[in-house]
């Protein structure tokens, strides 16, 4: 029956309420995937790597206490205020209070609030757990532990610190190497994180705190109508008094100290003490008066800006007369600093020879005999260069469309060089979206021959399996190596989804059953709900090492490091080295040079991904780091010995240092004009040579040097690094006497000479645009040779064929000889008929020549176009209908400038005046082509010369 009671409805449903509910719960599964993929994560590093992976954890774990614990912990117990608790107090007291009440009333004093002392303690140690990842240094917990362990890193020795700004050293670089080297370790690992540890909990609770406290005691005292003004003003003196001490102790650790450092130091002193005294009496007037008088003000800031003033006379009044004296006022202090840098380069191990560069000719008659008895250098000549025989080696690839190149390195096996190409899968371009998850995975899991060999004297592609029996690649470099994992079923049997059925079969990697398998990668929980899988990571070599050893540098100068394929005649292995690397901050004299040392090199397998680590340092990490992983080393293997080599970036990094801090004499380094410096563009050449002293041929680094600034761009000499493992990192520089008559000329020179050289004009023409290759520096017999090879094909050519090789004699004086021949050999013999007069030798430029670099030529050039008026566009492609080339020439040194100009000039007043006053120019390969534009029966015709100006 109707009735008002049975017309009511049931309530809808509350669909909002289950559409919350499901966003929670969606929420909520993500977070737990998220971390529980973490958590599976963090328990397959631990069972993968085991100590591999804890120790860094357990030194950051140390690291994170240490430095939270100086920063955050309080043990004011008896204040027990917490800014975070009263700011959330606070907000819920603003959320709490009605829209009539006056904010001042909500805020309570900072002042007056405290925690319970159980709170208290508890907030203590929440606080590490809450920010203590904020402060982890793996480095500091590594040098913390060894502090523990009884090694004071030169700690003892910090006093010191404090009384060199304040004494003036001898002008002998050994008053540094007594009182600042020994206290290096702590400057560098120890001192600068705790220094920041206390600068932030000085900012937290002498400066947040106190701030607060005085904005919320404002608010308090001017609700109740009595404001405190020289109270609060008392509080921001003590703040800036402590501030301002704080950074005047910061200033004794500078890595620059010179005459003035001392009164900034104590200027800064005098002035936070004066801070800190104002405060204390205006404390005490506070008691009495509510005001500052302005009287008291002028005091305050007049004493600070007097002083200020003073320092600042006595630095530039120091400065004007160091102007006239800087050998007695800048010379004690720059002894220091070429004392300490000569510590972190390493350069008293440097061996100095003096270089006596000869043109001696040899008889006519032994030419033959003395090409045999140098046939051991000779024979060793690195003919082909990483174009080359990168160009030579890329067809060897073929058609594959999964592996690409990852590096060309040169390598030593059995006294001879060779370029050994190694290699990256990639994904196929044709593998659809729908598939690269499965072929990312599953499939292109490795490279099956990664290595491709070339004899880099002969050219002759190798079979690499004479040197790398293991040829397959499961842990490397770049390529999907570096982007993803890989995996397969341990259910798959005989059945591999591999690439080229290949069935992994090392102990790379680790096996994770179900509902792990699940959550690390949720595919395989439909895919393989019930079979656990085995799972690879971390293949890329550079990044397995950096997850187990964070300690090390594996980029350097913003460059990964160049990582090495090694083999033990079975197993292939990468050779990484070992580099660590301190910032010198807080390090007197240092001006800023890292600390910089090879403490040894890491062997990753490139099958199994096994770490063997091997030492080679004696610095006080390498020993520090030896003792806290004696398990993880191995000795040297014999093996090794000839394969080794010294790290490319550490060498050029030293001989940085040393192409300033060579210079020992103070009035020389501050005159500046014996500094080195390395040709532009010029790279380090791995050889085997025999320089002066060298018994038989060894393995060498060679880097050649100018001298800084210099017009002629002669070779101030040239540094070798050994490599064979008993010299393994000795450096040697021979240096050409600034005297000297005969020169040995650079590599611009040498460009410069072959152009130059008739024979080589005809040959280049016949060549058709050639390729120059590398110009190496050798020493055969008592001459210095430059080996420079010539190709028909550059690095983009399918194929690279060796036009001739060209002998250019480096020691110069007035006249240049070039050799060529099909063979190095005979190069040497064509150079030494030129030298002996059997051959006429030509290339004779003037004796006052002076060499000009590319871009200094091309500054010329744009010269004489701005003084004429004339603006240059630079157009990315030149599209014209009709080309006509006006003239041609070469410019190479100074002597060649005057004709240059009026070629130029002739060229403007012919057809550049008439009608523009604007020039196109652009580059083909050596040339420099200069052009404008006419328009004739309405078709734009382009009339352009062209200047050779080198590479």
């Amino acid at each position: 029956m109707y009735s008002a009671s049975t017309d009511k409805q049931a309530p809808p449903p509350d669909a909002g309420k289950y559409i919350r509910l499901g966003i929670v719960a969606i929420i909520g599964i993500v977070i737990f995937t998220l971390v529980g993929n973490q958590a599976v994560i963090l328990s397959m590093n631990f069972n993968e790597f085991g100590d591999q992976f804890s120790k860094p954890l357990y030194y950051t774990l140390i690291s994170t206490l240490i430095l939270s614990a100086i920063s955050l912990v309080r043990v004011n117990i008896a204040g027990r205020s917490s800014i975070f608790w009263y700011g959330i107090s606070t907000a819920i007291g603003f959320l709490g209070r009605s829209g009539q009440q006056p904010i001042s009333s909500n805020i309570q004093s900072f002042r007056d609030y405290k925690l319970t002392p159980a709170q208290f303690v508890i907030w203590q140690i929440t606080k590490i757990f809450l920010f203590g990842a904020f402060f982890a240094n793996i480095m500091f917990g590594f040098a913390a532990m060894s502090f523990i362990d009884g090694n004071y890193l030169g700690i003892e020795n910090l006093p010191n610190l404090f009384s060199l700004p304040f004494v003036t050293p001898d002008t002998d670089p050994a008053y540094a190497a007594d009182k600042v080297v020994p206290m290096i370790p702590a400057l560098v690992i120890l001192i600068p994180p705790i220094l920041a540890a206390i600068g932030m909990r000085l900012v937290l609770y002498v400066g947040l705190h106190r701030i607060i406290n005085v904005i919320t005691s404002y608010l308090q005292d001017s609700n109740d109508g009595k404001p405190r003004y020289l109270n609060y003003v008392s509080t921001i003196e003590g703040i800036l008094g402590i501030g301002v001490l704080w950074a005047g102790f910061n200033l004794f650790f500078t890595d620059q100290i010179d005459y003035n450092t001392r009164y900034v130091i104590g200027g800064t002193l005098v002035i936070g003490s004066a801070l800190i005294a104002f405060s204390i009496v205006d404390r005490i007037r506070a008691r009495v008066l509510t005001h500052m008088f302005k009287r008291d003000v002028y005091i305050r800031f007049l004493t600070i800006i007097a002083i200020a003033i003073i320092v600042l006379g006595v630095v530039s009044v120091n400065n004007s007369i160091a102007d006239a004296k800087k050998i007695e006022f800048l010379g004690p202090y720059t002894a220091q600093q070429i004392g300490v840098n000569r510590y972190l380069g390493e350069l008293t191990n440097v061996q100095e020879n003096i270089h006596d560069v000869k043109l001696t000719s040899v008889s006519p008659n032994n030419i033959n005999n003395y090409v045999k008895q140098n046939s051991d250098v000779l024979d060793v000549i690195r003919v082909w260069d990483w174009e080359a025989a990168f160009a030579k080696l890329k067809p060897e690839i073929g058609l594959i469309p999964y592996v690409d190149f990852e590096d060309n390195d040169i390598l030593r096996f059995n006294n001879t060089l060779y370029w050994t190409a190694s290699m990256k899968p990639i994904l196929p371009t044709s593998v659809s979206l729908e598939n690269r998850w499965y072929n990312e995975h599953l499939v292109y899991t490795h490279v099956p021959d990664g290595f491709l060999t070339l004899e880099a004297t002969s050219g002759q592609i190798v079979d690499s399996s004479e040197f790398f029996q293991q040829r397959e690649i499961y842990y490397g470099e770049g390529g999907l190596f570096e982007q993803t994992w890989s995996a397969y079923p341990n259910s798959r049997g005989s059945n591999s989804a591999e690439l080229g059925g290949a069935s992994y079969a090392g102990t790379g990697g680790l096996d994770i059953s179900p509902p792990l398998s699940w959550i690390f990668e949720p595919n395989f929980l439909l895919s393989f709900p019930a079979e656990s899988v085995h799972i690879m990571r971390y293949k890329d070599v550079n990044e397995r090492m950096e997850t187990l050893y964070p300690y090390f540098l594996y980029d350097l100068f913003g460059r990964e490091l160049d990582s090495l394929p090694v083999t033990d005649g079975e197993n292939s292995y990468w050779l990484i080295p070992l580099i660590i690397g301190f910032d010198t901050g807080d390090v007197p004299w240092s001006v800023g040079n890292p600390y910089l040392r090879l403490v040894g090199y890491a062997l990753v397998d490139s099958y199994n991904g096994d770490i063997q680590l091997l030492k080679t340092g004696n610095d006080f990490f390498s020993e520090m780091f030896a003792s806290q992983y004696s398990e993880q080393f191995e000795p040297m293997p014999a093996w090794l010995e000839e394969q080794i080599r010294y790290p490319v970036e550490l060498f050029n990094w030293k001989t940085e240092m040393y192409n300033i801090y060579h210079v020992t004499n103070v009035e020389t380094f501050i005159q500046a004009n014996q500094f080195y410096e390395i040709p532009r563009g010029l790279d380090t050449y791995y050889v085997e040579a025999k320089p002066p002293g060298f018994e038989q041929t060894e393995f060498l680094g060679l880097l050649s040097l100018e001298l800084k600034g210099s017009q002629g761009r002669n070779l101030a000499g040239y540094m070798v690094v050994e490599n064979d493992l008993t010299n393994l990192g000795n450096l040697q520089f021979y240096e050409v006497p600034l005297n000297s008559t005969t020169k040995l000329i650079g590599p611009t020179a040498v460009r410069e000479a072959l152009d130059r050289d008739p024979e080589f004009a005809q040959l280049k023409t016949l060549l058709r645009n050639p390729r120059i290759g590398d110009n190496i520096l050798y020493r055969v017999g008592a001459h210095d040779i430059y080996f420079i090879p010539v190709y028909t094909a550059g690095a983009g050519g399918v194929v690279a064929q060796l036009g001739t090789i060209a002998a250019v004699g480096a020691a110069f004086n007035g006249e240049y000889f070039v050799g060529l021949g099909d063979t190095q050999e005979k190069a040497f013999e064509a150079y030494l008929k030129k030298v002996s007069g059997v051959a006429p030798a030509i290339t004779t430029p003037d004796s006052d020549y002076v060499e000009l670099d590319r871009v200094d030529r091309i500054d010329v050039i744009r010269s004489v176009f701005k003084e004429n008026g004339i603006t240059i566009a630079e157009p990315t492609s030149i599209q014209i209908p009709l080309s006509f080339n006006e003239g041609s020439m070469f410019f190479f040194t100074e002597n060649d400038r005057e004709s240059t100009e009026k070629f130029i000039d002739k060229f403007i007043d012919n057809f550049v005046k008439p009608r523009s006053d604007r020039v196109f120019m652009w580059e083909e390969g050596n040339d420099l082509n200069i052009g404008t534009v006419y328009v004739k029966d309405e078709v734009p015709e382009m009339h352009y010369i062209s200047i050779e100006v080198g590479s």
